[in-house]
């Protein structure tokens, strides 16, 4: 058995419905309004896309649907709202799968824009009046998203100030994950850079010893294992990351217990999520162990590749001939290829030599049947990434990552001498060699 690490706490998916498999292809695409709902189920994002700019036949209400989840995917969070709160109503009454999207694609603008109260009613409003259009696990995942955001209701929405670009020098735990230090209310303390944790996380015992005050309730997140873990939230007045500073960043509080692996006895420091790291707006990470805001690195932007899935990026690359996209986990060591990979290359993979992958996080692990590919090579943002001994999964974890082609982490980043989130262009910039051609 193999194991990958990741500090991701996995929030709740996102809430979708649709009742028959992807029809259509690139080639086949017309455009329709049908095309485009079962597009957007499969996250096929860059098609769907390219039929809005080329003219897809659709009416006024229509357009507006698509063009505001797709405002959402990049990180256009007020440009969604304007686009989807009026539609409401209409859908409610007409077409309930679509209902349920735009509600809790508002519902995630809420809580990227910190209207904490906002996205717990909305999740609220879609568990009262729209459970019958949604499956059992999507209902229990909004009820947890309720429960959650209500422990935040009164919190103050966070701000940010960037005094000029910087630089930081970084470390790898033990876990060989990205860390840096920050300024806590006044403590200094380390936390992992991690763009693919929904929200920032620290321990119940950190949270004691900075003296904040814990929501009166508690909540249930997902974690590594799958097991549900019980949280609290709270908020840290005042933190500094170099030259930016953020007031009233909000965190969840996991036990003590949830954050310790017992594999290798050792605690996971706290991690910043991406509602910080994307504050920061381009932020790049060196080689050599340095984290950049605003800082120069080489490679050019490769159009706009970033998209997000709720807090998650989404980047595309091309693999094997095909442009597919992958979420990318800056707090994950490993990297893997989804049952989506399998189900297109299963000629390649002997059944004998089945194993297991160990997916390992906040909250412990768990275990999936996969096969291990000797070498897989990918283009990203135009430069060329290996993948060695990468895991296939045979079988889907169960989440809304199912839909991506895998996750990349570390082992895929390595091979840049630089990588750039610029979360206000929606590029993810890389400097690096392009693959070879027998690649």
């Amino acid at each position: 058995m193999k194991t990958l690490s990741s500090v991701l706490v996995v929030v709740a998916a996102a809430l979708l419905v649709a009742s028959r498999p992807l029809s259509v292809s690139g080639s086949e695409l017309a455009g329709t309004s049908g095309d485009l709902d079962l597009l957007l189920h499969e996250r096929s994002y860059l098609m769907v896309e390219k039929a809005l700019t080329s003219g897809a036949h659709l009416s006024r209400s229509d357009r507006a649907f698509f063009e505001g989840i797709m405002a959402n995917r990049r990180n256009r969070a007020a440009d969604s709202i304007r686009l989807l709160e009026p539609l409401i109503p209409t859908l409610s009454a007409t077409n309930q799968a679509r209902a349920v999207l735009a509600l809790s694609t508002l519902a995630d603008d809420y809580e990227k824009t910190f209207q904490y109260a906002a996205a717990a009613d909305t999740y609220l409003d879609l568990v009262r009046n729209f459970a019958s259009a949604m499956s059992a696990e999507q209902v229990r995942k909004a009820k947890r998203e309720a429960e959650r955001w209500n422990l935040l209701r009164t919190a103050p929405a966070q701000s940010a100030t960037l005094d000029g670009p910087f630089t930081l020098d970084t470390t790898r735990d033990r876990l060989g994950l990205t860390e840096t230090s920050v300024v806590v209310d006044g403590q200094r303390m380390p936390m992992i850079l991690d763009t693919g944790a929904n929200i920032s996380v620290i321990s119940r015992s950190t949270a004691r010893r900075l003296g904040l005050s814990l929501s009166e309730g508690e909540s249930t997140l997902e974690g590594g294992a799958g097991d549900e873990m019980l949280v609290h939230t709270a908020v840290i007045p005042e933190l500094e990351i170099g030259r930016a500073k953020f007031r009233n960043v909000a965190v969840v509080v996991a036990e003590d217990r949830d954050m310790f692996m017992s594999s290798i006895a050792y605690a996971l420091p706290g991690s910043l999520g991406f509602p910080v790291l994307s504050a920061l707006g381009r932020i790049t990470f060196f080689a050599d162990g340095r984290f950049g805001v605003d800082a120069e690195a080489a490679g050019k932007p490769d159009r706009e590749n970033l998209f997000l899935q709720r807090l998650t990026p989404i980047v595309s690359a091309e693999i094997r001939g095909k442009e597919e996209l992958f979420t990318i986990d800056t707090g994950a060591t490993g990297s893997l290829l989804s049952a989506r990979y399998y189900k297109d290359y299963a000629q390649d993979f002997d059944a004998d030599m089945v194993d297991e992958v160990s997916l390992a996080g906040a909250g412990g692990t768990r275990s999936i049947p996969a096969y291990f590919a000797p070498r897989v090579s990918l283009s990203l943002g135009g430069a060329c990434a290996y993948l060695d001994e990468v895991p296939v999964l045979i079988k889907p974890r169960g989440t809304s990552d199912d839909y991506f082609y895998g996750d990349l982490g570390q082992n895929a980043l390595r091979w840049f001498p630089s990588y750039t989130f610029d979360f206000q262009t929606m590029n993810f910039i890389v400097n690096g060699s392009a693959c070879a051609q027998s690649d």
